[in-house]
């Protein structure tokens, strides 16, 4: 083709059309553009494509990722729910007579509000869209905002667990420490003794302490806080899910 082209432009010159020979390179040279262009629009529909797969392909990840944590986020909001309430009830017992107490067994609800746990997702999707640049791919800007929320909401979960700990470590645990029997509580905890204390103990001192309910206090402060910030990542979730669903579809 492009010998076919020189051959014209050679005759042209040869029998003295010069003005001739001008038109045809001029309309050449258009031709050309006009083939790169077409080239570079055929390219650029190629990369939108290839991008739009790999968004949907990124959605249909980050919804499934997010849907599997919801699962077991719901599952840690009743463990700990569930944590409270045996707290409330400590709340409640303290102060009563000793025939009172006896009904109740004391060591093992003392030993389920211990049981707290850090909740820590699946991040494999969100990670990966981060480090790699592909966050740009999404196209939805209210999805992209939810995952940057998203991430907020993970360290303002784990700063709300972090005083749980806190309070329960240096408050909780050394008061118990001092005032009851460990093994007794851990006989209901991952120890699983099977057999009390040989020593001579009784929960009823504590249940009459002032110092106990403020403890006990400040520990069901620090799960009902831990609890709202668990809700608060299910919320987020919830959103993420709902704009992925939209994007996807």
């Amino acid at each position: 083709m492009i010998k076919f082209f020189r051959q014209i432009r050679k005759n042209l010159l040869e029998e003295g059309k010069t003005s001739k020979y001008f038109k045809y390179a001029i309309g050449e040279i258009i031709l050309v553009v006009i083939g790169i262009l077409i080239a570079l629009q055929i390219n650029n529909w190629n990369n939108e494509s290839g991008n739009k797969r790999d968004e949907q392909r990124i959605v249909k990840n980050l919804n499934f990722e997010f849907k599997k944590n919801r699962v077991n986020l719901q599952e840690y909001i009743k463990h700990h729910k569930k944590i409270l309430s045996c707290a409330k009830d400590i709340m409640n017992l303290i102060g009563e007579p000793k025939e009172i107490l006896d009904k109740y067994n004391l060591d093992s609800l003392l030993a389920q509000t211990l049981d707290y746990r850090t909740y820590k997702p699946s991040q494999a999707v969100v990670l990966d869209l981060i480090s790699s640049g592909k966050l740009n791919l999404i196209s939805s800007d209210s999805l992209r905002a939810q995952l940057f929320e998203w991430s907020s909401k993970l360290e303002e979960n784990q700063e709300n667990y972090l005083t749980l700990d806190e309070i329960g470590q240096d408050l909780f645990l050394p008061y118990l420490s001092k005032n009851a029997s460990m093994k007794n509580i851990d006989n209901y905890g991952l120890l699983q003794w099977n057999n009390k204390t040989k020593l001579k103990h009784d929960n009823y001192g504590m249940f009459q302490d002032i110092e106990f309910e403020n403890v006990m206090d400040n520990q069901s402060w620090a799960i009902l806080n831990y609890i709202k910030a668990l809700e608060g990542l299910e919320n987020a979730m919830d959103r993420i899910i709902e704009e992925t669903n939209k994007t996807f579809k």
